[in-house]
């Protein structure tokens, strides 16, 4: 398997070395895909040009600049992103590929027994469950199954397609219609670990949810929202900003404080 990485980066941007780090080594060839505005026309909270600058080299093999068409729906933006990244996989003759996020962390040993099980058993394409974090590596999420697509086995005519019908429910701009030979990892064997809601600063935060492609539905309480981000401790519950909106004020607290905890540089700063 020669495994080429494509991340798409925007927003998150805090989380790129360290995600970088642990993936450099699982992965053959790794492209940088960056934006200097997001799919909706709004610029980065950061100089993410200084951003990249500043990675160690070792880190990546290419970096590629995206222009969004902001007169185009976001999720267009984002597939054609992606598509970019594939292409550059492809160029580099690597046999597998994975589209990845600033935010996405694996565990070392358990991403390369899955490289091995899927050479192993001739997979075109795989995906695997993900739990999300809150503020910190420290506080997982407690919420129902949700799935990310894994390495896909390249194919010279196919590319990621909206809404493709992946056998599992995933991001729609992330599938591709590859799945003849599908598997799915069992939490045990394979687990993304996503930072969704962990970020640096309040600016940083605000920047993720602005560019949502689905802000519209909790915009009106976005302020609100931000407030309680920004104040949150782990008493509380732990909620994206759709749960935020319909709470039951419970103060249930519904996250895991996990014992060995994903190092991370980035602290959250309180606004």
């Amino acid at each position: 398997m020669k495994l080429g990485v494509a991340y798409n980066i925007f927003n998150g941007d805090e989380l790129l070395e360290d995600s970088l780090k642990r993936l450099r080594p699982l992965s053959d060839y790794i492209v940088l895909t960056y934006q200097l505005v997001s799919n909706i026309g709004n610029p980065p909270k950061i100089d993410l040009e200084l951003v990249i600058e500043k990675l160690p080299s070792y880190l990546y093999d290419d970096i590629v600049f995206f222009e969004p068409n902001i007169k185009i729906p976001p999720q267009k933006n984002e597939l054609n992103k992606r598509n970019i990244g594939l292409h550059h996989a492809k160029k580099n003759l690597c046999t597998h590929f994975m589209s990845i996020d600033c935010d996405e962390f694996y565990d070392e040993l358990s991403f390369n027994l899955a490289k091995k099980y899927i050479v192993e058993n001739k997979l075109d394409s795989t995906a695997c469950e993900l739990v999300n974090y809150f503020h910190s590596s420290k506080y997982q999420m407690i919420e129902n199954k949700q799935y990310v697509p894994f390495i896909f086995k390249v194919s010279w005519l196919k590319k990621h397609k909206y809404s493709c019908g992946f056998p599992v429910p995933v991001d729609p701009t992330r599938a591709m219609s590859n799945s003849k030979k599908f598997y799915c990892f069992k939490k045990d064997e394979l687990l993304m670990h996503h930072m969704s809601y962990v970020r640096g600063n309040y600016d940083s935060i605000k920047s993720k949810l602005e560019n949502s492609p689905n802000k519209q539905r909790f915009i009106d309480h976005l302020d609100q929202y931000l407030d309680y981000y920004n104040n949150w401790d782990s008493s509380q519950e732990a909620l994206n900003p759709h749960q935020f909106i319909r709470k039951s004020n419970s103060h249930k607290s519904n996250v895991i404080s996990v014992q060995k905890p994903i190092s991370l540089s980035v602290k959250y700063k309180k606004r």
